[in-house]
């Protein structure tokens, strides 16, 4: 059976995921899970912009 994975920067995010997916019914160490839908967190930034010219050369001005 396939579920839906959802990852969040930090618990309590992951827990109002979880509260408006309506999973009530299993917490594990690191995760929120039913039967269809998987939550879990990460602790930090999950994703962070570069310096313009990494993406291109003449962004650096």
């Amino acid at each position: 059976m396939m579920k839906d994975l959802f990852i969040a920067e930090k618990p309590s995010v992951a827990a109002q995921f979880a509260e408006a997916l309506g999973i009530t019914t299993k917490r594990g160490n690191g995760y929120i899970e039913d039967e269809t839908h998987v939550v879990t967190w990460c602790v930090g930034h999950l994703v962070t912009m570069s310096y313009p010219e990494k993406y291109d050369a003449r962004l650096k001005r």
